[in-house]
């Protein structure tokens, strides 16, 4: 369905959720010029947060301090990471509104701040120059494969999300654990990632603990997991959409909650969020895709329970080579979702511009009410099926 009905949106609309009016003005701005610098900045902010699908700039600074806080050396990867990202997206020729959108950026910076996270742990070493190298490369190799995935999926119409960063972090890591001349085994503990302090490991569940689980899922999708760090990722959400944010923290808890079932005393992945953050990535990306209609609701508790059914199947496999779960079970929950707005007559209104919940939620309305009114009486039932072409 078309949504260009004439009618513009009020000014504001662009200084909200994904603040569209920086966008539309520095994209036609040359990469040839000094211009070139905010563009990147900009691209770099929108690639952090689209990681959760918070395509705004204040989010992505938001989350940047937040690694700031929280590991300094994710903070260092996510920059060097966007950096390269970008380089290689215009290497690539990518689309120009998807580097300024930052959403062939994301999946490098992904594989910078997680494998930094996760790398003392993963080979026993310390973070070096030559593990620098190894993250340059793995996020030059992202572009690439990102690129491709989203190409080989393209017949289907729906995104690669977060694969390329699943396929390069795993080669990734599993190379430097047979570099280091290790064998898979249980990860130790990652100082400054993915703990936090004050882990009590009682046989008995800590319900304060478990909440606090709920809030450090959002800070475990960037590999730093502290309860600052997370504060201020949830603030970034917020910012971008308080809907998505309810979303988000519905998954969350669903994650966490299943993790609890199926984990033993003590549960400390559960009090350290690992349960939740695949859930809530779910759950949030129906909102995000999909026009979050009462329908959408109900199928984000579906997703967010299945991703945490899958990682409940798949985390003794991982953890059998010592690499985390990473975002395999949101990848595989939200597809399988996703494709059901693609058959005939879905249940599901497929949001085909993408700007932020709430403003899909308004055009979906105003778009449905205008095409009753131009409807003949024996149209009434004609279904709307998607907007934003």
């Amino acid at each position: 369905m078309n949504n260009r009905r004439g009618e513009k949106s009020p000014a504001w609309v662009g200084w909200v959720g994904n603040m569209s009016m920086i966008t539309d003005y520095l994209i036609t701005r040359p990469w040839t010029s000094i211009w070139c610098v905010p563009k990147a900045i900009n691209s770099i902010l929108r690639a952090v947060g689209i990681v959760a699908f918070a395509n705004n700039p204040i989010t992505g600074f938001l989350i940047m301090a937040a690694m700031f806080v929280g590991n300094t050396n994710v903070f260092w990867a996510c920059l060097l990471a966007g950096v390269l990202g970008v380089a290689f997206s215009k290497v690539l020729n990518q689309p120009e509104s998807l580097i300024s959108d930052g959403v062939v950026v994301f999946n490098g910076i992904l594989v910078g701040c997680i494998s930094v996270a996760v790398f003392p742990a993963l080979s026993g070493h310390q973070i070096n120059s030559l593990f620098w190298l190894y993250v340059a490369f793995a996020v030059i190799i992202t572009s690439y494969v990102d690129k491709g995935l989203n190409a080989l999926m393209a017949a289907s119409k729906l995104p690669a999300l977060s694969i390329p960063f699943n396929f390069s972090a795993a080669i990734m890591l599993l190379s430097m654990r047979t570099a280091a001349n290790l064998e898979g085994a249980q990860l130790p503990e990652i100082e400054g990632a993915n703990l936090t302090a004050g882990v009590n490991v009682t046989q008995d569940i800590e319900w304060g603990k478990v909440f606090e689980g709920t809030l450090l899922a959002s800070g475990q999708i960037y590999g730093v997991g502290t309860v600052d760090s997370s504060i201020l990722v949830w603030l970034g959400f917020f910012f971008f959409s308080p809907l998505l944010t309810v979303f988000f923290y519905m998954g969350s808890v669903i994650g966490t909650m299943i993790g609890l079932l199926v984990s033993t005393a003590p549960y400390t992945d559960v009090y350290l969020g690992l349960w939740g953050y695949n859930a809530m990535l779910s759950a949030g990306g129906l909102s995000y895709f999909l026009v979050p209609l009462p329908g959408v609701f109900v199928a984000a508790i579906i997703v967010a329970s299945l991703a945490g059914a899958v990682q409940a199947a798949t985390v003794h496999i991982f953890s059998a080579t010592a690499v985390p779960v990473l975002s395999y079970p949101f990848n595989v929950a939200t597809l399988l979702l996703l494709a059901i707005s693609t058959t005939e007559n879905p249940p599901f209104v497929w949001v085909a511009s993408k700007t932020f919940p709430e403003q899909h939620l308004v055009q979906y309305f105003s778009e449905e009410r205008r095409l009753q009114s131009e409807r003949r009486p024996t149209d009434v039932e004609e279904p709307l099926q998607t907007i934003g072409k």
